[in-house]
């Protein structure tokens, strides 16, 4: 197996735990407050998938993201940004606007997206730079302050400029769209079942 085949591999997985996560979700518990300063999981779950949207097709391709489709645009998904940097408040009009069947459509789309482009790639792309700062620029969504502090640092984002002089697209498809949803479906789960007993 390539790593292409492998990364595809950890998508599908992270689509397969997606839904089994959400398949007894009930509309309250999208918009459900576990603790002051918790982040609903309506957001959550939408902050994952355009974590991938962003990460695959503005950070590394420069190309359109899945939500400026127009059949995603006039969606309940159809909010600027990814969630990174968004206030407590922001979060919670988010996960009051969500549709569950809706999101996990779209969470289909972006995941077929990426896997049918990725299929096409090279396993030398992966150690590619791309300027995501460029291919940024053009959204004025991820020029805010907390979207730009937040995405300039962390330990995988100062180990790989340390090493390679930038982040690799390697560092997006894995970090970004594979390990931070994962550590997100457990984050999920845990407040899923808090607000069960609670």
């Amino acid at each position: 197996m390539n790593s292409i085949e492998m990364l595809i591999q950890q998508l599908d997985t992270v689509n397969v735990r997606l839904h089994h996560t959400t398949a007894d979700l009930g509309a309250a518990e999208l918009v459900s407050q576990l603790a002051p300063g918790v982040n609903p999981i309506g957001f959550i779950l939408w902050h994952m998938v355009r974590s991938q949207d962003w990460a695959v097709n503005t950070a590394v391709r420069g190309e359109p993201e899945v939500i400026q489709d127009p059949r995603w645009r006039a969606t309940s998904v159809a909010v600027p940004g990814i969630g990174t940097g968004f206030e407590l408040d922001e979060a919670m009009e988010v996960a009051a606007r969500i549709d569950l069947e809706t999101l996990l459509a779209y969470a289909d789309t972006v995941h077929a997206q990426i896997v049918s482009w990725l299929r096409d790639q090279d396993e030398s792309m992966l150690d590619e730079i791309p300027d995501a700062a460029a291919h940024d620029a053009p959204h004025p969504e991820y020029q805010t302050a907390g979207f730009r502090a937040e995405m300039g640092s962390g330990p995988e984002h100062d180990e790989a400029v340390g090493r390679a002089g930038g982040l690799p697209a390697w560092v997006y498809l894995t970090s970004v769209a594979v390990t931070h949803l994962h550590r997100h479906l457990g984050e999920v789960d845990l407040i899923k079942a808090a607000l069960r007993v609670t």
